[in-house]
């Protein structure tokens, strides 16, 4: 019976040993991934940037606009849950 214990006792501890070795690897492999650079192609080089005309607030004369603004700064108040404050739009084209 004594015999069954320490079988036991001796895969299990080979078992968590396996299994922090497992742990360790991934832990290492995630920190290495720090190192790897990696070029970010969604950002257009300063050579090709469109300049996208800056409207005020005090341009909006669309109800469309003042709605996608306000929407805009509701959407925004609900993530950082601080005053909103909006200084100027920019329109965008898909």
């Amino acid at each position: 019976m004594m015999n069954d214990f320490v079988d036991g006792l001796v895969i299990s501890v080979f078992c968590i040993i396996i299994v922090f070795l497992i742990l360790g690897v991934i832990a290492l492999s995630i920190s290495l991934l720090k190192y790897l650079v990696i070029e970010n192609k969604n950002n257009p080089e300063p050579g090709n940037k469109t300049n996208k005309e800056i409207i005020s607030i005090s341009n909006i004369k669309d109800e469309d606009m003042m709605v996608a603004a306000l929407v805009a700064s509701i959407d925004y108040y609900s993530e950082i849950k601080k005053d909103v404050h909006i200084v100027s739009i920019r329109e965008t084209t898909n």
